[in-house]
């Protein structure tokens, strides 16, 4: 009987998976095991940072085909991050805080990952056939000790989420990927150019790939979503007859946030029923307020929007179905090269109309008949104001592209996502 594949997931090391702490890349994680269980494709063993919460999901036996290996994180070096944190922020003047977080814990993590990846099994063998990191380069730290780039030399693959603008001395150790699952063209091409420019001669055509991102889209425009969604709309006092247009991610400039509340403004002068949901927080599951979030809500004080604009802070997962439901129609106004937010995935398959711009892979998932995709320039916040309320106005055309976006949703669910990692791991 030929043994399914044992891969090593190794995940961010700060988020852990489960996704009981929230996070886009955990969210996927946690779907691709989930998926597993019933497919029986691969046997996994998951690297994940600790916390309350994840012993109680992977209890009882609920998982037959995934190992998860929880590392927990010392006082002694929490306290090293604070002390980190702190000279960064207030004597180091950073600006980019988040970079200088969770160094110490990072560190710790890998060298404990690293060092399991080192150690036989019980037959004296390799332990894992293929292993997957996910997404930050400084995880390919765990190659460059205890030899392990020579023990695992042709299994390693970089599930890429995000531009690397770093690669932190690893990357050698990248550009020997058997494969990059990257989540959009858009995404491989940029690693494949960061290579090139530093050295190490890009990647080879056999080493590209594009893993789509997907969701659980019986969740996502379920009845039980729509059932929910009502509590949502009671609990932050939107009206019937109110047209909500809902903002989803982490509050950070790129994401074009603050380029949206100055469009409402313009919108609230036109519609007056129109309400804004503002879903996220600056930091996942925190109560960390930056200095760019305390700015929109400054903006949204402002006496003409007022009581329109509903900030809702960190949202459970598991309730973003009903927070989609509640909304006529979902805008992700990104100023940045996005390289395949879930957002647009959630929206899409949601059956929601979505306004987005013409960024990254953004336009690898979305296209014309589900969204108005605007250009980034300088009339972005105008052309946002300008889709805002055409869509506002016609509902006919808000019904036709939701219902576009709802025949999207074959090529965007767990089951397409799942299939998809089996052809290329295997």
């Amino acid at each position: 009987m030929k043994m399914n594949p044992r891969v090593a997931v190794i995940t961010s090391g700060y988020l852990p998976v489960p996704n009981v702490l929230g996070g886009a890349v955990e969210a996927l994680d946690m779907m691709m095991v989930r998926e597993n269980e019933k497919t029986a494709n691969f046997e996994f063993t998951v690297f994940s940072s600790w916390a309350l919460g994840v012993d109680e999901v992977i209890r009882d036996g609920a998982f037959q085909h995934t190992d998860f290996r929880f590392i927990k994180t010392p006082m002694l070096v929490k306290a090293a991050d604070r002390c980190i944190y702190w000279a960064a922020k207030y004597i180091l003047r950073k600006k980019k805080l988040m970079s200088y977080r969770y160094i110490a814990q990072r560190l710790w993590y890998i060298r404990k990952v690293a060092k399991a990846l080192s150690k036989d099994d019980a037959r004296g063998k390799t332990p894992f056939d293929k292993v997957m990191i996910e997404n930050h380069a400084t995880l390919f730290m765990t190659m460059q000790k205890y030899r392990n780039a020579e023990r695992y030399a042709d299994k390693v693959y970089y599930h890429l989420h995000n531009e690397v603008t770093n690669d932190f001395g690893c990357k050698h150790e990248i550009a020997q990927v058997k494969k990059v699952l990257g989540v959009s063209n858009y995404i491989v091409e940029t690693l494949d150019r960061f290579l090139r420019e530093h050295g190490e001669g890009g990647l080879k055509p056999e080493q590209k790939a594009v893993w789509r991102n997907g969701v659980d889209t019986s969740r996502f425009g379920s009845e039980e979503a729509d059932k929910k969604a009502q509590v949502f709309r009671k609990k932050y006092g939107i009206g019937e007859n109110d047209v909500v247009f809902l903002f989803s991610g982490r509050l950070t400039p790129e994401k074009g946030a603050e380029e949206l509340l100055r469009a409402f403004s313009e919108v609230a002068e036109e519609i007056s029923n129109a309400k804004l949901v503002v879903a996220g927080a600056f930091f996942f599951n925190s109560n960390i307020v930056s200095p760019f979030e305390q700015k929109l809500r400054d903006l949204a004080s402002n006496p003409g929007v007022k009581d329109r604009i509903i900030f809702t802070g960190f949202v459970d997962y598991d309730d973003m179905p009903a927070i989609y439901a509640m909304s006529d129609v979902c805008v992700l106004s990104s100023i940045w090269d996005d390289p395949a937010p879930l957002a647009v995935i959630e929206s899409l398959v949601s059956g929601k109309p979505l306004i987005t711009t013409r960024s990254g892979g953004i336009p690898e998932y979305a296209d014309n008949q589900s969204a108005i995709i605007l250009e980034r320039n300088d009339r972005l916040v105008d052309q946002l104001a300008e889709a805002m309320i055409e869509l506002a106005q016609d509902a006919g055309k808000r019904a036709a592209m939701g219902a576009h976006a709802v025949t999207l949703r074959s090529g965007l669910n767990k089951e397409m996502y799942m299939s998809q990692l089996s052809g290329l791991m295997r």
